[in-house]
């Protein structure tokens, strides 16, 4: 019964460590590396966060690498192989959002956010600023005591008063 069972686990094993398949990085593909290392920085890892596909071995990275390559020794640009990359996997493979189209937006509203939000700040704070928190303390050029504030609120109420029952 064990004997069964380590065999299984055995059988397991090498089909897993067969199934995955082993990926090699043609380095053997002469390219210019600044033009590749350009390119390679621009396009992000899928299986990475955060990463570019020069900066992982992942093995989807190595693949695109390696098709990159493929592609710089065929004597494509590097905007045909960010447009290839973009046709076949969308935007998300480019590390930097597109500046054209509609994709402009994603750089032009996080500035106009900026603009607009500061804006607005400093207008509520110049408003605060220059708002007289007492009209007649204000006009008078002094600070109104305890009294007169409380003399003050009674006539306006009063006056209050008087407009809702006339």
């Amino acid at each position: 019964m064990a004997l069964r069972s380590f065999v299984v686990a055995v059988l397991l094993l090498a089909s897993a460590a067969s199934a995955q398949e082993k990926v090699v990085d043609r380095k053997d593909i002469v390219v210019d590396q600044d033009a590749f290392r350009d390119v390679a920085g621009d396009l992000r890892c899928p299986t990475c966060t955060g990463l570019s596909i020069l900066d992982s071995d992942a093995a989807f990275s190595v693949q695109i690498k390696n098709e990159v390559r493929v592609q710089l020794s065929q004597g494509k640009n590097k905007d045909d192989i960010l447009r290839f990359f973009t046709e076949r996997y969308g935007p998300w493979i480019l590390r930097a959002p597109p500046t054209a189209g509609v994709h402009l937006w994603a750089w032009i509203l996080p500035v106009a956010a900026l603009i607009v939000g500061g804006l607005v700040i400093f207008m509520f704070v110049w408003r605060r600023k220059s708002a007289p928190s007492d009209a007649t303390a204000v006009s008078q050029g002094r600070a109104l005591s305890t009294d007169e504030a409380v003399a003050e609120l009674h006539a306006r109420l009063a006056k209050a008063r008087e407009g809702t029952h006339v």
